[in-house]
């Protein structure tokens, strides 16, 4: 397969390599990937944590008011809930199940400051740590630190991706494309074959002689000996690529939910799960919509809890209905964070929605859990707490607020790509407060 044709392939599977993906060489790698996979689940357009995992219930005065007014309006009839390791949680969406069946993986990460209410700078602060454009994505530092030569390394479902020149995303959504790129001999019509089985063999071992002879040549141009090498490292991801195969579920998750509506957050981690599981990939993030609630918040954001909920649900059943049936043992190496542009304000507007409001929430989750449930704390009107030193959030004003910075330090130490010799070209203001003794 020469390289303009692999492209043609992936651009037909749906599967598009970032910029850059081939200036320069990629060498095959030489094993499959067992480490750990470092999935990044964004909700998007700005969470409710008030009606999750920092749960508020009591009144507050919104600006230019003077009537008091419920946080939320699941409060006037049900009561904060605790999980059984001590996280507070909101009884609203499908909220119970999350936490009685997931909280012992979890660490909830409160009063986390975005430091803005615009959604761009927003998902470049907390999934990145700096404002400005060009910091990578934990992702990206990740397929970067362990991912050389896998063909699928960095796996993007739209989520904040910035690589830095770093490493390389592919794009894909649905595990269905997969097989355009394992089976490459056959046209999406019938059941018929490009080249008959019998004849590749042979076209495979005149295509690499000439491949040795190109390279071979004294007086080759580096622009040529550079192509040849291209050619080299395609072929040997397509052929990667085949060990998909053996994990390909028979049935594919569903793209809607219960009542209709559109929910491919499944199709997604299903695909993230059956690359991690041939060793393929390093890092992916998957995507949640539906979360900027400016009108009609309840329904809005008890839509997306839920279908949030079915898929950190899914990401863990599904890993584990995988390690049983292939003995891969994705449960142990996964490594999920869930986060959002920022959260709502703890005031309904008039059109019963709520708008941005830079105070959120992360949660970090991991099979063999935390030494703690619960760090950083709000007040009760939803107002980011300073944390000590010893993390312990403070009440008289002082402390340090947990910014994306102190947040994403937190991250490169648990992905251990702090240590890489990149990190110096990406330093992150981070100073008073340091998270990491967390993981």
């Amino acid at each position: 397969m020469q390289r303009r044709d692999l492209l043609k392939v992936l651009a037909g599977a749906g599967l598009l390599p970032s910029a850059g993906l081939f200036s320069q060489p990629a060498h095959a790698a030489t094993a499959r990937y067992n480490g750990p996979i470092y999935l990044v689940l964004s909700a998007e357009g700005g969470w409710d944590v008030t009606s999750l995992c920092d749960p508020k219930d009591g009144l507050i005065m919104p600006p230019g008011t003077t009537t008091p007014v419920r946080i939320n309006n699941w409060s006037a009839s049900e009561s904060i809930q605790t999980s059984a390791n001590g996280i507070r949680y909101a009884p609203f969406a499908d909220n119970a199940r999350l936490f009685t069946d997931h909280s012992a993986k979890m660490l909830v990460i409160n009063g986390l400051d975005a430091q803005t209410n615009a959604h761009s700078a927003g998902v470049r602060h907390v999934f990145s740590g700096r404002f400005a454009d060009g910091y990578p994505a934990i992702t990206a530092l990740a397929a970067a630190e362990y991912g050389a030569g896998l063909p699928l390394a960095f796996l993007s479902n739209g989520a904040y991706r910035e690589t830095a020149g770093l490493t390389n995303f592919s794009l894909m959504q649905d595990p269905a494309s997969l097989g355009k790129l394992i089976n490459t001999n056959s046209p999406p019509w019938g059941a018929s074959q490009y080249i008959r089985p019998d004849v590749l063999p042979l076209l495979e071992q005149y295509r690499r002689a000439r491949l040795d002879r190109l390279q071979a040549r004294a007086g080759l141009v580096a622009r040529l000996k550079q192509s040849a090498a291209y050619l080299d490292s395609s072929a040997a991801g397509r052929d990667q690529l085949t060990s998909l195969n053996q994990y390909m579920p028979e049935t594919l998750a569903p793209t809607q939910d219960a009542n209709g509506d559109w929910f491919p957050l499944l199709r997604q981690i299903q695909l993230v799960l059956v690359s991690a599981a041939a060793g393929l990939t390093v890092a992916a993030d998957v995507v949640q919509h539906g979360f900027d609630s400016h009108a009609n918040h309840d329904v809005e954001q008890a839509r997306g809890l839920t279908h949030l909920t079915a898929g950190i649900d899914f990401i863990w059943a599904e890993a584990a209905r995988m390690d049983a049936l292939h003995g891969t043992e994705l449960v142990s190496r996964l490594r999920v964070v869930v986060a959002s542009d920022f959260g709502r304000t703890p005031w309904y507007n008039d059109g019963a929605g709520k708008d941005h409001w830079p105070i959120g929430s992360a949660i970090l989750m991991r099979n063999s859990g935390f030494g703690q449930s619960v760090v950083g704390a709000t007040s009760a009107e939803h107002d980011a707490l300073g944390l000590s030193s010893q993390l312990i959030a403070q009440t008289d004003g002082t402390g340090t607020l947990i910014n994306p910075a102190h947040f994403q330090r937190l991250l490169r130490y648990w992905s251990g790509t702090d240590k890489a010799p990149y990190n110096s070209r990406f330093v992150l203001d981070d100073s008073g407060l340091d998270l990491r003794a967390l993981v």
